[in-house]
This record gives structure tokens, C-alpha cells and sequence, in this order.
């Protein structure tokens, strides 16, 4: 169908009048084909072009204010609608698609983007579906798929803000790579109990899913030992029995580089969790919490303050809570099984409901530190080996708390896991899924380096001010990021090949389990039939 015909390009803006009749909304994709070449353009805005005296401006504009009609001479010539669009590829006639190197010519025809023509931009090659391209508000039937091997390294930015669906993002990332059998890991921390099963009846989560049995691992207090955890499913009048461990956590099993790498402690107090653990090797983090000040202070050779010794209490404390997840001689190890699920590409689902803020930190950095370390060792001591292992993807929900302005700069307070994570994961196959509904509260490192970025709404202007000015292809996308519904969002990825930012609707989790559910039956299906023929 015909959209309009080019009225004026320069550098990579295009504007065309749209043709009476047609429907060009923001954020659609279409084409100019002239000379060879297809130029594929993005509606980013709209401009009405009118040739009317502001004398007949006003006498038009007081009739139709009355109810009276309006009689204009010569209208599709003195009064027309234009839409701006950018030039986001341009594929030649060896099909070969490139960053655009021209402009069509004036007066050449815009049309709409036929699938072939989509399907030549190859938004869906990648392994890890997410979506639908979208043409306004209205989705296209074809996926959009992000490349897990070049993008999980270079960092994952999922920015919206309340409502937007982050949450529903968030299992259908995991559920595409649970779908991959082990090409990828994926660490979850779910402090909202929505992952597994949904956070209502009648939703779904990651449980329903039929290769969960395999390759998901659940930490959780649900169980009291390592096994498997039954799960009634009513709404597929199955069950499935799903790997888990307890949510618990050993004391002695803690290292000083798991309570310094969360940020919270000053040179002076990370001298003392050191000074400590050679001092009282497995028993340290016991031995400070349950001895005095005094004791210590004597215990220590009296080489550290009394006043540090007692902040340092009080931190240490606050971390480990009230003993439920980081426990005395329980003998469990969470981090380590998590570790051993994501060398195997597992997805590891860790369930922290009734964890308080402090635990939940300590609990990310144990787990996180020990993935990190075990990557960067491997690849320096057995680069073979090295090979062999997975990608991983941590989340860190409300990344600000973690990767934000202020909490890397007050004081003396030092670097933390998430951000070693952000500026050298990438050359370990290690890289952050960071979540937030505040950008502008990231260190503008952090937004920069996230070369793959899910932006849903953001309702204020800071927020995706930040974002468009540390991101590629953004730069008209301020008025689509504002008009942006649930669960529709802008995509960028340049380590999946996108030459420009998609417009997608997200799968509703729901809808998408339903598909990957009755793709495993086929297959199952298909296998029996095999086996019976042979």
C-alpha cells in the first residue's frame, strides 16, 4: 500500500506527505525504493505543511469552532500532513543490508515494508525471542530475537517504569533461554515470588514450562534439603518436579570478599574483616557477631579502633540478618550450587521473599562474586575449559540501589560486585540484567556499556533523557518513548546485528509458555512416532 511520496530528505531524515487514505502511525517502518536501492525509513514524528494566511487560519478555525462547514479552495494543495521519518538501513540490490549511504531522491514513493523486506533486516535470527515487531501500537507477526552469544556479554539495561512490564520481560528472557537446553545461564533473584509460578492464579511462570525439570534450578525456603520440589499446575492438569535447594547459606562459608564486594564497608572496616579471617579462619564471621568489642579488641592485638570494630558489627549484622538464610553449622551452600546450575546452563531462580534488604544484598554479591571469580580463574588458568562454559546473565533487580550515582560516591565507601560486573564481565562471558525504573540514577558508564537496552514506557523526562543520550539510534525517540503502552517497548542491540531501535511488542508470558509448551508436545509427539516406526 501506498503511504505518501518523499518530500524532502537530508542527511538520514526523510519527510513524506502522506497519501489521503493511508494510516502512518509513530514508531512504523517502511520503505522508498529508487535506483536499486530500498531505503527502509522509521516514522519518528508528524508535521502539518499549510500554506493558509494566518487571516484564513483564523476564519477556518472560527467556523469549525461554530459547527459551520468548511469550504477550502485547492486543499490538498495549501493544507497536508507530512510524517519525518529517519533512514535506519538501506539494502542493495545484492540484498546486502548496510547503514544508509544516500537519500532517495524527492518525489519517490514511500510504501509499506512488505515481510520479506522485514525478514531481510533479520530482527529474527537471533535465539532469544522476545517479541513482535511493531508498527504503531498494532504487532507485525514477526519475531524478534536477540543474538544470547554476542549480547549477554555486553550487559542487558531493561528500563519502565511502574506497570510497564518489566516483570513480564523478565520470564520471558527466562523462558527463551531455558529454551536453548543449556546454550546459556541465567541468574534470578525473586524477591516477589512471581517467577515460578506467576504472581496471581490463573498467570503463569517459569514451573509450567516443560523443559523446567531439566534445566531449572530453584533455591528457594521452600525445601529443607537438596531434591526436587512438586508443583501442581492446574491450569495444564500436570505436575512437574522441579529441582531445588534450601535458601540457606552456611557462615562459615563466607569469604571477606563477600561482604567488601557489596560496597558497604570503608578501608579500615574491610582491614578488619580480613584482620579477622586470618585470625579465625571459618569461625570469623560467628566469632563478629557474638563476641564483644572488648573481646575483639584484644583478640585482635589491639590493631583495630573499637569504634570500627563496633560499625563493623553493626554492618556485618545487617547483612547476615537473623540467621534464616545465613545460618551456623547448617552445612548448606547456596552460591556454590548456583554456581555448579550455571556452569551445567541452568537457570537459576533464587526466591527471597521474606529477605530483608540487607540479606538480599549480601546474598546477590555471594553468589554473584563466586560466578565472576570462577569465569575470570577459568579463563586465565584453563582457557579450554573456559570455552565450554555458558554465557551467564545475573539480573539485578532495582539496579539503581546497586549501580547508582550516589552509591558508589558517598564517602569512603568502595566499588561493589555489580560494578566490577559492568566494566570487565564482557571478557569473561560474565554480563548484568539490570532492571530499574529510575535511569538517571545509573552511573552513566553503566547505561552506555548495556549495549542491549529493553526501554518501556518512561513517564519522566530525566529518566529517558539518560537513556537516549548514552544510546545509539535513539536520538528522535523521545516522543515513541512517551506514548509507549504496557508491555511495549523500544529495542536496541547492536551485538544482535539491529542497525537501529525496533519498535516491539513483548510477548505476554502467558501466550508465549502456551507456544513453547505445545512446540515440546509436537516434538514429543513427533519422537514417539519415530520410535514406533522403528
Amino acid at each position: 500500500m501506498k503511504l505518501g511520496v518523499v518530500v524532502w530528505a537530508e542527511g538520514t531524515e526523510v519527510r513524506f506527505r502522506i497519501a489521503e487514505g493511508a494510516r502512518v502511525e509513530r514508531g512504523m517502518l517502511a520503505k522508498v525504493e529508487d535506483r536499486g536501492r530500498v531505503y527502509v525509513v522509521r516514522v519518528v514524528d508528524f508535521k502539518p505543511e499549510s500554506l493558509l494566511s494566518p487571516a484564513e487560519v483564523a476564519v477556518i478555525s472560527s467556523k469549525a469552532g461554530k459547527g459551520d462547514g468548511v469550504l477550502l479552495r485547492d486543499r490538498d494543495l495549501r493544507l497536508y500532513d507530512t510524517a519525518i521519518a529517519t533512514i535506519v538501513a538501506q539494502i542493495d540490490e545484492d540484498g546486502e543490508v548496510h547503514g544508509p549511504t544516500g537519500v532517495p531522491a524527492l518525489f519517490t514513493p514511500v510504501v509499506e515494508l512488505e515481510r520479506r523486506d522485514l525478514e531481510r533486516l533479520r530482527l529474527h535470527t537471533g535465539d532469544l525471542p522476545v517479541g513482535y515487531v511493531r508498527f504503531g501500537h498494532t504487532p507485525v507477526d514477526v519475531v524478534v530475537a536477540l543474538d544470547g552469544a554476542r549480547a549477554i556479554p555486553h550487559h542487558f539495561l531493561v528500563v519502565g517504569g511502574t506497570g510497564a512490564g518489566k516483570s513480564n520481560f523478565g520470564r520471558v528472557l527466562a523462558a527463551s533461554v531455558l529454551n536453548t537446553r543449556g546454550r546459556y545461564s541465567l541468574v534470578l533473584f525473586d524477591c516477589e515470588n512471581e517467577y515460578l509460578l506467576g504472581s496471581k492464579p490463573g498467570e503463569m511462570g517459569l514451573a509450567h514450562l516443560p523443559f523446567s525439570e531439566e534445566y531449572l534450578l530453584l533455591i528457594t525456603h521452600r525445601v529443607p534439603r537438596p531434591g526436587r520440589l512438586g508443583v501442581e499446575l492446574p491450569e495444564l492438569g500436570e505436575e512437574r518436579r522441579i529441582p531445588a535447594y534450601p535458601l540457606k547459606m552456611d557462615l562459615s562459608r563466607l569469604k571477606p570478599s563477600d561482604f567488601t564486594l557489596t560496597g558497604e564497608f570503608s578501608a579500615p572496616q574491610e582491614e578488619l574483616l580480613w584482620l579477622a579471617y586470618k585470625q579465625f579462619s571459618e569461625e570469623w564471621v560467628s566469632v563478629l557477631l557474638s563476641a564483644d568489642s572488648r573481646t575483639l579488641y584484644s583478640r585482635l592485638s589491639r590493631l583495630v579502633p573499637v569504634n570500627t570494630i563496633n560499625v563493623t558489627k553493626r554492618k556485618v549484622k545487617h547483612l547476615t540478618g537473623d540467621g534464616d538464610i545465613f545460618c551456623r553449622d547448617c552445612g548448606y551452600d547456596l552460591a556454590t550450587a548456583a554456581l555448579s546450575a550455571v556452569q551445567r546452563g541452568r537457570v537459576v531462580l533464587i526466591e527471597t521473599p521474606f529477605a530483608t534488604e540487607g540479606e538480599e544484598k549480601l546474598l546477590a554479591t555471594c553468589v554473584a562474586r563466586r560466578i565472576f571469580h570462577a569465569y575470570e580463574s577459568m579463563r586465565k588458568e584453563f582457557p579450554e575449559k573456559w570455552e565450554q562454559l555458558p554465557p551467564v546473565l545475573i539480573m539485578v533487580e532495582e539496579a539503581h540501589r546497586y549501580l547508582g550515582k550516589q552509591a558508589l560516591s558517598i564517602g569512603d565507601v568502595r566499588e561493589n560486585i555489580f560494578s566490577v560486573i559492568a566494566k570487565r564481565g564482557r571478557k569473561y562471558k560474565v554480563g548484568g540484567l539490570y532492571i530499574t525504573q529510575m535511569p538517571s540514577e545509573l552511573m552513566e558508564a553503566v547505561v552506555r556499556q548495556a549495549l542491549t537496552k529493553i526501554i518501556l514506557s518512561l513517564p519522566t523526562k530525566p529518566d529517558y533523557a539518560t537513556v537516549i543520550n548514552h544510546s545509539p539510534y535513539l536520538d528522535d525517540a523521545e516522543a515513541e518513548i512517551k506514548t509507549l503502552d504496557k508491555g511495549e517497548a523500544l529495542v536496541v542491540s547492536t551485538p544482535s546485528g539491529f542497525r537501529f531501535a525496533v519498535s516491539v511488542k513483548i510477548f505476554k508470558y502467558e501466550d508465549y509458555a502456551r507456544v513453547l509448551i505445545e512446540q515440546q508436545r509436537r516434538i514429543l509427539a513427533a519422537e514417539a512416532t519415530q520410535a514406533a516406526r522403528s
